[in-house]
């Protein structure tokens, strides 16, 4: 059956959400808080604000912006009024791929028909899925240009993992994974890198076949890395851990929009992407982050990510002017020269060898900067 793809235009309009912790200001554990919260948000901020899985976790999402500029004062916006409310209920908010030390045994459900049917179905998968991600949404032109873009995200995919990794402790240990959040993840059916898709009636048909299968009841199922949202209009990338930093959420944000129009406007179209070398290259990223070394293809060389991601910045540069991002693309080489969300928490932790330094610092750091701090 055929999906509709809605037309987004051709303007690269953006739209991120972020799931976040609510911790317990005093513990530091992840707190069942949802309900609480939301009871109290008023209806200009509760459309923006949404439930997962967990009653200790929430999802702020921003409305279609027109630049990067306006999409990280929307994060700032969400962060600090969120952030303000869940006070109100003793929590506070805070960002990372993972929490430190809380236990998903301890986890409360969100009381809602979807995430009933997730927990039935896959049982101790779902159960262990307190993770927490950013997605960027893009919007694109029509299904082709939706497919196009799609292979291209997928095979920068393991660098866009890189450079957001944020979730190196779990279940109060140090995994030694930059982002141990994509590898609980992968434990979900049709999660991790997604097929590599020639046209979108091939994705049309994947769909049908699972849902024929019984497998899913619509795409909305597939939690792919990378997928056309065609309720949207738009490409989706969700391979990226949620960031403490503000303008790291910016900057990949940032990233991801180039690497959309630089896919569209090379003027020729380039099909399916290479998925053994992906998932290869997604591997290391997990386990190394910036230190990793990926396989590139097209020089036919192994290549530290970290040149990769300077080389990679500078090719973008023409399309983040005509984007108006240049300053928020640049700004990824901050993540490059001074480190991942994950190498800062472990800095944090080797202070004292103490995880509630480690809740305190994504609490501080989540919060949006008052007036005269840096962002």
């Amino acid at each position: 059956m055929p999906i509709e793809f809605k037309t987004g235009g051709g303007s690269y309009t953006l739209g991120v959400e972020e799931e976040l912790h609510i911790v317990d200001g005093s513990t530091g554990e992840l707190v069942p808080k949802i309900e609480e919260i939301m009871g109290r948000l008023p209806e200009d901020l509760a459309e923006f604000v949404s439930y997962e899985l967990f009653q200790s976790v929430l999802e702020i999402k921003t409305p279609v912006c027109t630049s990067v500029a306006e999409t990280k004062q929307r994060l700032r916006e969400l962060r600090g009024r969120v952030g303000s409310w869940a006070a109100t209920c003793e929590a506070s908010i805070a960002s990372a791929g993972t929490h430190p030390f809380s236990r998903y045994k301890d986890q409360k459900i969100t009381e809602q028909e979807r995430y009933e049917h997730v927990i039935k179905t896959l049982r101790w998968i779902a159960e262990r899925e307190v993770i927490f991600g950013q997605h960027v949404h893009v919007s694109v032109p029509g299904p082709e240009e939706a497919i196009e873009a799609h292979n291209r995200l997928s095979e920068q995919a393991p660098l866009l993992l890189a450079l957001s990794a944020n979730s190196p402790f779990w279940q109060g240990f140090d995994t030694g994974f930059e982002s141990t959040r994509v590898k609980i993840f992968e434990s979900f059916p049709r999660a991790g890198l997604p097929p590599a898709f020639p046209t979108y009636e091939a994705f049309e048909n994947y769909v049908d076949l699972m849902v024929e299968a019984g497998a899913m009841d619509d795409y909305t199922f597939c939690w792919w890395d990378v997928r056309p949202h065609s309720k949207f209009g738009t490409i989706e990338l969700r391979v990226l851990d949620s960031q403490t930093s503000l303008s790291f959420a910016a900057s990949l944000t940032a990233l991801t929009q180039c690497l959309v129009a630089r896919a569209l406007e090379e003027g020729t179209r380039r099909g399916p992407y290479n998925r053994d070398l992906a998932l290869e290259n997604k591997w290391r990223a997990a386990r190394y982050g910036m230190d990793a070394v990926f396989y590139d293809p097209a020089q036919r060389t192994s290549t530290p990510a970290r040149d990769m991601a300077r080389t990679l910045i500078e090719e973008l540069r023409p399309h983040a002017q005509d984007l108006g991002c240049e300053d928020e693309l640049l700004e990824v080489s901050e993540i490059v020269e001074g480190g991942t969300g994950s190498q800062h928490q472990r800095r944090i932790y080797q202070e004292n060898r103490d995880f509630l330094d480690v809740v305190a610092y994504l609490i501080e750091n989540t919060r949006p900067a008052l007036a005269g701090e840096p962002s």
